[in-house]
């Protein structure tokens, strides 16, 4: 299993201190996009499915997704609230 990630909208600027791996070996296949919030310590408070870039629905990589997503550490910042969002490929070798 190839996968994939990258960090988009309102967060590529913000600094990444521990970026966890998505691991899967489900050989299940396609992109999703989370949009995520984090707080002033760079900690995710929410990550969310969105739609829009996705190419699956499928329940268990949205929820591996989603729980690997939780674990992100940004770098601290003066914004109280700030999200953007997460893809992530998992593609069949």
């Amino acid at each position: 299993m190839c996968i994939r990630d990258s960090v988009g909208g309102g967060l590529a600027s913000r600094g990444l201190e521990f970026e966890p791996k998505f691991q899967d070996n489900s050989q299940r296949s396609g992109r999703v996009v989370l949009t995520i919030c984090v707080d002033v310590n760079g900690k995710v408070t929410s990550s969310k499915f969105t739609q829009k870039g996705s190419t699956t629905n499928d329940p268990y990589l949205i929820k591996l997704t989603e729980n690997t997503a939780s674990k992100y550490k940004f770098s601290q910042s003066s914004i109280d609230s700030q999200c953007g969002t997460i893809t992530v490929d998992y593609k069949v070798q």
